[in-house]
């Protein structure tokens, strides 16, 4: 009889589960959640710095370049 009454009681957990989980709200498909959040523009300081310079100097940059055809 234990064992029959377990089985019972699992069958009603997991028909439990099964209901919870159809019935939830899905917030995934509600009109509010499609509208993407407003994100403010990152503003970046750009005063100041290090000058940008290839990293190969002109002896290495003409073996890199392409054959012609």
């Amino acid at each position: 009889m234990n064992r029959f009454f377990l089985i019972i009681a699992a069958v009603i957990v997991v028909i439990g589960i099964v209901v919870l989980v159809w019935i939830r709200p899905d917030n995934a498909r509600s009109p509010a959640s499609t509208a993407p959040a407003a994100v403010p523009v990152q503003q970046f300081d750009m005063t100041g710095g290090q000058e940008m310079r290839p990293r190969w100097d002109a002896r290495e940059e003409q073996g890199n370049d392409a054959a012609s055809n």
